[in-house]
């Protein structure tokens, strides 16, 4: 039996989900990383305070990678939907989409409290 994960789901939008997801690839990792993030863009460093980001200036600046990034190193983002469940014994979250997306290993890194 083969112990190694082959799905990998990154729940997140923040800093620790964007690095795990580099770290992932650059450490060799080449199955299916899916981060999941319930804005509707791409992970970002929090908090974005500055007045450059509050008038509208700079975004691009607080992202913690570039637009390709994801792309280019095979991570499938989903954004604008929740995980909403964690089955464990299944290895599946669903969104609040609907969307049953399978894992080996799981990282919640999220700012939510129970």
């Amino acid at each position: 039996m083969n112990d190694e994960p082959r799905d990998i789901v990154l729940v997140g939008g923040g800093l620790a989900s964007a690095k795990a997801a580099e770290t992932l690839r650059n450490d060799g990792f080449d199955g299916r990383v899916t981060l999941v993030a319930d804005e509707p863009h791409r992970p970002y460093e929090r908090p974005p305070l500055s007045k450059r980001v509050l008038l509208g200036e700079g975004v691009d600046d607080v992202h913690v990678h570039p637009s390709g990034f994801y792309d280019d190193h095979g991570v499938e983002v989903v954004t604008g939907d929740a995980v909403a469940r964690v089955d464990r014994d299944a290895g599946t979250v669903t969104t609040v989409a609907g969307e049953a997306l399978p894992f080996d290993r799981l990282l919640l890194a999220t700012g939510a409290t129970a």
